[in-house]
Order: structure tokens, then C-alpha cells, then sequence
């Protein structure tokens, strides 16, 4: 069940029992996957420890290309990173969640002519994310993205794009100085 899809842990009880996740961790390791927790849905899921091999004849079922990386990992930002660090309140209905058109604007050149819808689609029936009522929302398994460092990883993207923008800012103010000047 595991390998393919999340099964809730209260199904699972025994995997709260360190023994027993210890031996399922081996087994799924002898086989090139891990076993992941996902405290917000409280579900496990089994995946694999690195990328997917190209393996002739071989279609994954979700292979997740340019496009769909694009969408979870400003997901994830969005929907995990941002609120978990205060920087983004969440709405008053407390679940956090982004527009569809501003995902499209974000990331319009990143999706290579590849639509949004069909890349939401498709990593809504993954389980990553979940449509509702025209908004995106964190899925059961958006949070099994959080690896060791992807936290620390992110602080730094985000203090570096602050940083761009107060120079870009800056470069601006002076222009507009100089102009002035100029004109005088």
C-alpha cells in the first residue's frame, strides 16, 4: 500500500512502533526508497531516495518534470515555508492557499508551454496538492517535500531576493536622483 499511494497512519498503528518503522525503513531501503511521515495529514507514504532511473519501455505515474517541479516547489514556499516562518498570514478560513492565476503569472515562462491546469491536475490526483473552489491548497503529501536543509535552503533564496530588491529599489531611487539633477 505503501509504494502505491499514503495510507493513513491511524490504518497503519504498528508503524508508530519504533521496531516495526525500523524494519519497514530497511526493507524499503534494500529496495531504493524511504519511508515518509506527512504530520500534516497525518499519512505515510513510501517513495523513492532519488530520482527515477530511465529505464527503457518503463512510464512512472507521475513523472515529475520541469513544469510540475516548478509548481510544487512554489507550492511548498507558498503554502509550507512562508506561513511556517510568519512571513504570510494565512486567511481567515486558517488554511493557507494560492490563486491559480498567480501561480500562472509566477511561473509562466518556467511551465514550457506546458498548461497549469494539466500540471495542477496532475499532482492533485499525486496527492500534493487539492483544487478547491478555485484556489490551490497544500495536499496531503505537499509536506513530505520538507527534507533536512530545505528550510535553511529557502531562508537563504528568500534573504537573497530581499536583498536584489532593496538594490533594484535603490538603483531606482538614485536614477530617479540623477535625472532630477539632470533636469535642473
Amino acid at each position: 500500500m505503501l509504494l502505491v499511494g499514503s495510507v493513513a497512519a491511524a490504518d497503519v498503528p504498528e508503524l508508530g512502533e519504533p521496531e516495526t518503522r525500523d524494519e519497514v525503513r530497511r526493507r524499503l531501503g534494500e529496495a531504493g526508497c524511504e519511508l515518509v511521515y506527512s504530520p500534516a495529514s497525518e499519512r505515510w507514504l513510501a517513495r523513492l531516495d532519488g530520482p527515477v532511473p530511465e529505464l527503457e519501455g518503463h512510464d512512472p505515474v507521475l513523472a515529475l518534470g520541469t513544469a510540475e517541479l516548478a509548481v510544487l516547489a512554489t507550492c511548498w514556499l507558498h503554502l509550507r515555508f512562508l506561513p511556517g516562518e510568519g512571513a504570510v498570514q494565512p486567511p481567515s478560513s486558517g488554511e493557507a492557499w494560492v490563486d491559480p492565476d498567480d501561480l500562472a503569472e509566477l511561473l509562466g515562462a518556467r511551465l514550457n508551454g506546458t498548461g497549469l491546469p494539466s500540471v495542477l491536475e496532475r499532482l492533485a490526483r499525486a496527492g500534493y496538492l487539492t483544487l478547491r473552489e478555485g484556489r490551490v491548497e497544500a495536499g496531503p503529501l505537499l509536506d513530505t517535500l520538507d527534507e533536512p536543509g530545505a528550510a535553511d535552503q529557502a531562508r537563504g533564496l528568500v534573504a537573497r531576493h530581499q536583498r536584489l530588491a532593496h538594490l533594484r529599489r535603490r538603483a531606482a531611487e538614485l536614477d530617479g536622483g540623477e535625472q532630477d539633477v539632470a533636469q535642473d
